[in-house]
């Protein structure tokens, strides 16, 4: 004899057994809602595989309904969205895009149903008056395109009104770059093993990426040219070959000494582990705070901020735009390691050597 389940209150949803042989046989049923035509809908929240599962999913119903597409708001959008969105993209993503959110929340109980162009303009407009970079506006109309965009994957609205933001022309400051005291202070610092003194020179004197200097290895070398070939990112990027400045050259060697397939290794536990990006970004900031450079620029310094001074450094010393180009590995030269002939190396170490 089938066993009996006491019926829930009328008008509080229902929970009952399907028939058959089914994986999921209960099925929750949300409290009956009459339409628009008068007709009376009870809307299906789910199948599960037991009764109990049934009941505590009609439970979280009743909690908290799911609002009707007209009724939602951007914040519950948001939630939705994120929820799915985060799973799929690193720390790094979430944090750039909670930090976009901050700037929506004067519209965030808004219905998106009700937000328009305008309203989005406010959110990015008072960014703006606050002295926000170019970048953080850029990334308030990029989440809020993804957000509308996904209302109306959703049905929700039917045009993306984020897409008609306007932004205002960036400002082409010029990059923030260690000074010349600055790179004093360091070679000074790498003779005492402060930090990653030696390191960051080496970065600012070869303009290596961050990815690319951790990826160096001692094959990356050339003992009989005293070269580094290495590079990412683009394809004139890769395989590119820079020389190593005569001043820096102590550092490489230094380094190579230690014997390992990864040039440039931290101490662990007794022995050497190749840095990564974070590693290498973390023992930055802490070297050029603890030497004071940090403190001396009103602009944040950064590791990229090497491959700018390497560019200046260049640039100051009269080596041309191509050749500045071809030893960075921009994309607006078609250059790579096939195709260097002895004169080019020779061009390019002429230039690294006045350095």
């Amino acid at each position: 004899m089938p066993k009996k389940y006491k019926r829930n209150a009328n008008g509080s949803g229902s929970v009952s057994k399907l028939s058959g042989n089914r994986r999921k046989p209960w099925i929750a049923r949300a409290p009956g809602m009459e339409d628009e035509l008068g007709n009376f809908n009870r809307k299906i929240i789910g199948y599960f595989a037991t009764r109990q599962e049934a009941l505590e999913a009609l439970y979280r119903y009743r909690l908290c309904p799911p609002a009707p597409n007209a009724q939602i708001t951007l914040e519950k959008l948001f939630a939705d969205w994120s929820t799915i969105t985060y799973k799929t993209i690193g720390k790094s993503g979430e944090y750039v895009y909670n930090a976009a959110w901050k700037w929506l929340a004067p519209i965030k109980r808004y219905k998106v149903t009700e937000i328009k162009t305008a309203q989005f303009q406010f959110c990015v407009d008072r960014a703006m008056e606050s002295g926000r970079s170019h970048a953080t506006l850029s990334n308030i109309k990029l989440l809020a395109g993804r957000l509308e965009q996904y209302a109306i994957q959703q049905d929700i609205i039917n045009k993306n009104y984020a897409s008609y933001i306007v932004l205002p022309k960036k400002d082409e400051k010029e990059k923030e770059i260690f000074s010349d005291l600055d790179l004093l202070d360091l070679e000074k610092a790498a003779e005492r093993n402060v930090g990653i003194a030696d390191l960051i020179l080496v970065m600012c004197y070869t303009g290596w990426r961050i990815g690319e200097f951790c990826a160096l290895t001692r094959f990356s070398y050339d003992s009989k040219n005293h070269t580094l070939t290495g590079g990412s990112k683009t394809d004139t990027g890769k395989d590119r070959v820079v020389p190593i400045p005569p001043k820096i050259q102590k550092y490489i060697d230094k380094h190579l000494a230690n014997d390992q397939a990864a040039i440039f290794c931290r101490r662990e536990g007794g022995r050497y582990v190749p840095y990564t990006k974070k590693q290498l970004r973390k023992a930055f900031y802490q070297t050029i705070e603890e030497l004071g450079i940090a403190a001396r620029h009103a602009e944040k310094l950064t590791p990229h901020s090497t491959r700018h001074t390497y560019n200046s450094l260049l640039n100051k010393k009269g080596v041309d735009t191509k050749t500045r180009m071809r030893l960075m590995g921009h994309k607006d030269v078609k250059v790579n390691i096939a195709t260097y002939t002895h004169t080019d190396l020779e061009q390019l170490k002429n230039a690294v050597n006045c350095l």
